[in-house]
């Protein structure tokens, strides 16, 4: 009977796998001005640039129109400023979009 040559148990080298890799996070935003805010809470909600505020803040009531009283960068064309949840929140005018957001406590500069 012929029986197979038996074969040494070789081992193969371990072919590197490479490391998976970490999540990564998000950069912060840096911001020029230390009262330039990422995010605010208004009306029990977190609101950020982009997001879209209730109505009743677009309104002509909470409209600012001498935001150089208040230390605010000028309003870019097409927007305005607001104050929302003690921020200043500057929004566009079509949509009341989020463009930027900066700490109440600016005023006291």
């Amino acid at each position: 009977m012929n029986q197979p040559a038996s074969v040494p148990d070789v081992q193969q080298p371990a072919v590197e796998q490479p490391a998976p890799a970490a999540p990564s996070e998000p950069e912060a935003k840096k911001f020029n001005d230390p009262l330039e805010l990422a995010s605010f809470t208004g009306d029990f909600k977190q609101y950020q640039a982009g997001d879209i505020v209730p109505a009743m803040y677009r309104t002509a009531q909470y409209t600012i129109s001498k935001w150089q009283l208040r230390k605010l960068p000028a309003p870019s064309a097409g927007s305005h400023w607001t104050y929302f949840g003690g921020s200043y929140v500057l929004i566009t005018d079509a949509e009341g979009k989020i463009l930027r957001m900066f700490s109440g406590e600016i005023i006291y500069r």
